[in-house]
């Protein structure tokens, strides 16, 4: 069996990640990115603010590949397992929930003045939010789980397909840009955006790790759930059948007349 390869976090070293925020454009907006060295979990934390660009803002955390690229083939990968913490109490009006975690695979030009040219990012958004409730235990488990204010967590990971990232240039769709390369990939970070107003404040993501999925995992999973409704409707045409034209005998067993 094919094992995830994990390119950061769990068993495999953090990068050093660089904060790019809002800054870069007069904005307020800060983060900072810590790894806990007895647990290996990162978390992504900072203040979100739209309010100094007039509805606008972000907050990030970068880290490139280079000399060497990150090569992750289509051919032998399907996408990227992304294993997170989820919130352990629900968020208070437009607390930063959303996430999206973005892959560059083409390296950006510097400009006369030192800042970087624009290029195309594919992005993966994740609403840490809707995997609360997933995250949850009534008590201690085992190691994965961390206590807090009388709860329990645990992990969850969220498979992003290469597909799945859409492509955006300086923040807006780009309908033509080609599919994501993940053979070269030159850039990755963690980003927490207002949306346009839609979230704001102080925000924390902890995150386990990143790893690739192996290519045949999509697959193996679409062909199990093929097997487990055809299965069921068989069971199901089975028992129709056996309740028109059978009885049951005196052990249970059902015969047909």
């Amino acid at each position: 069996m094919t094992r995830n390869r994990f390119i950061i976090g769990g068993p495999a070293p953090w990068p050093a990640f660089t904060a790019v925020n809002d800054s870069i454009r007069g904005g307020s907006s800060t983060s900072s990115f810590a790894v806990n060295h007895e647990t290996n979990v990162a978390t992504f934390a900072g203040h979100l603010d739209y309010t100094t660009l007039g509805g606008a803002g972000f907050a990030s955390q970068s880290t490139t590949f280079e000399p060497s690229r990150l090569s992750l083939p289509r051919s032998t990968t399907s996408g990227l397992f992304l294993t997170f913490l989820p919130p352990l109490s629900p968020p208070s009006h437009k607390t930063p929930t959303k996430f999206t975690l973005n892959i560059k695979d083409s390296k950006p030009e510097r400009r006369p003045d030192g800042r970087r040219e624009s290029v195309t990012v594919y992005e993966f958004e994740v609403d840490v939010e809707e995997y609360r409730d997933d995250g949850l235990f009534d008590e201690k488990v085992d190691a994965d789980v961390e206590k807090g204010e009388g709860k329990a967590r645990r992990s969850v990971t969220v498979l992003a397909k290469w597909d799945d990232f859409k492509p955006f240039y300086r923040g807006k769709p780009k309908e033509d840009a080609a599919p994501l390369d993940p053979s070269a990939i030159y850039e990755l970070s963690f980003m927490c955006r207002s949306n346009f107003g839609q979230q704001q404040g102080d925000f924390s993501l902890d995150i386990v790790s990143l790893s690739a999925a192996p290519a045949h995992s999509t697959s193996s999973n679409w062909f199990r759930t093929v097997c487990q409704t055809v299965s069921g409707w068989w069971s199901r045409l089975v028992g129709a059948v056996l309740s028109l034209f059978g009885r049951e005998s005196r052990d249970g067993a059902v015969r047909l007349e």
